[in-house]
């Protein structure tokens, strides 16, 4: 009797283990992978700008969004206005909860549009404004506020940027890049590959991008804040020497 009931407790914890296996691979056959090539960027003297690779795969059935967002702080910007027949700055406006980068990829144009929680339409209704904003005109300006930002490469829609096309085990592969500006400041910035049913976001994976200075760039942000004595005199130096070989090339050229 005994040795009954212990076969079929074995068989019982064989088949719950079985099952459990089959789940934990179920899982992670369903699960987004993502890869960033580079996944460190080096800003050195001769940075124009990096195009940087996303792969990576999602669950079948689903389409892909990705976002690269950098940290979150405050801007102060002037605001313009009309004085007359002028215009000047007439006011000054403090920028909350927009990210320092802000680039985002699908798979298909409509995926950019909506009420998902991903893309511009998000992002702008974290935005807040304040400072010496006319009545009515918050959302006014944060639009500006976008326009800006685009105009300085900052932030950008790649409405089909990513291909997805099947992959061997069943899973949907997933390709495609994004342009870092020559602008963009040393930090640390998360791209986040996302698996997406319509508004829905069903998964997704992170990973950080690190972009950093090297070279000469580094050594010039160190002695900026951290022997700023020295610093200054690099710089009038630098400007002393710059002026005096531009002044001898125009010179020499009005020579002829």
């Amino acid at each position: 009797m005994q040795e009954g009931v212990g076969k079929r407790a074995a068989i019982i914890w064989g088949l719950t283990i079985f099952l459990l296996l089959n789940l934990i691979g179920s899982v992670r056959a369903e699960s987004v992978t993502l890869k960033l090539n580079p996944a460190v960027v080096e800003i050195n003297s001769f940075y124009q700008g990096c195009e940087v690779a996303i792969t990576g795969t999602i669950p079948a059935g689903h389409e892909a969004v990705a976002e690269i967002v950098g940290p979150t702080g405050e801007e102060i910007l002037m605001r313009k206005g009309r004085r007359g027949p002028l215009w000047m700055n007439v006011g000054e406006l403090k920028i909350s909860g927009a990210p320092s980068l802000y680039l985002i990829l699908a798979s298909a144009s409509d995926l950019l549009t909506g009420a998902a929680s991903w893309g511009f339409g998000a992002m702008r209704q974290r935005i807040t404004v304040a400072g010496q904003v006319p009545a009515g005109q918050e959302d006014k300006l944060r639009d500006q506020f976008l326009r800006l930002k685009e105009s300085e490469e900052l932030y950008a829609a790649v409405p089909e940027g990513l291909k997805v096309l099947p992959a061997k085990d069943g899973r949907l592969s997933v390709t495609g890049s994004f342009w870092l500006p020559a602008n963009v400041k040393p930090d640390t910035y998360t791209v986040c590959l996302m698996a997406v049913a319509g508004d829905r976001l069903v998964e997704r994976q992170c990973m950080a991008l690190s972009v950093k200075m090297v070279g000469f760039p580094a050594l010039f942000m160190s002695l900026a804040y951290q022997h700023s004595v020295i610093y200054g005199v690099l710089a009038v130096v630098i400007a002393i020497l710059t002026g005096f070989i531009m002044g001898h090339l125009f010179k020499g050229g009005g020579g002829h």
